[in-house]
């Protein structure tokens, strides 16, 4: 697709949505983790307030890769492809999580629908990165 002259990937402006959407989510999820992990610990029944900091710590750092991709005037496809590993790894983990019987025995009713709620939203974001990427994952190379 052309745009002034110069190629641009195809739904760039819809992935700079969903990125940006991420970046939004996963910020505010990574403050809440880091400022207040008492209280999600309690909301929650996830009692390692140390595992629930790094992942805070983690969703920052995330976070500004995010804000730097999209900072970018073209959305490299391979960056969503990081992305969308690591979002995908995000659901995995998700999943795993809601798995474990001794830990879901733990959790409270809202942490149980808050492990669901986000990873089915963070595996819509890598479907939309999934699609982005193999539509475009040509971009940018010489034949």
């Amino acid at each position: 697709m052309k745009s002034n002259g110069s190629l641009i990937p195809a739904g760039e402006a819809l992935i700079r949505k969903v990125l940006l959407t991420n970046a939004v989510s996963s910020g505010v999820c990574g403050l809440l983790l880091l400022l207040i992990p008492g209280y999600v610990a309690d909301w929650t029944g996830l009692d390692n307030r140390t595992a629930l900091t790094e992942t805070g710590i983690f969703l920052l750092v995330f976070v500004a890769f995010l804000v730097w991709v999209v900072s970018r005037r073209i959305i490299s496809p391979g960056a969503v492809l990081i992305v969308t590993v690591l979002d995908l790894l995000w659901v995995v983990v998700g999943v795993l999580l809601l798995e474990n019987q001794g830990i879901t025995m733990m959790m409270t009713v809202f942490g149980v629908w808050a492990v669901i709620l986000v990873t089915a939203v963070v595996g819509v974001f890598a479907i939309f990165e999934a699609v982005y990427y193999w539509r475009n994952r040509a971009f940018g190379r010489r034949n």
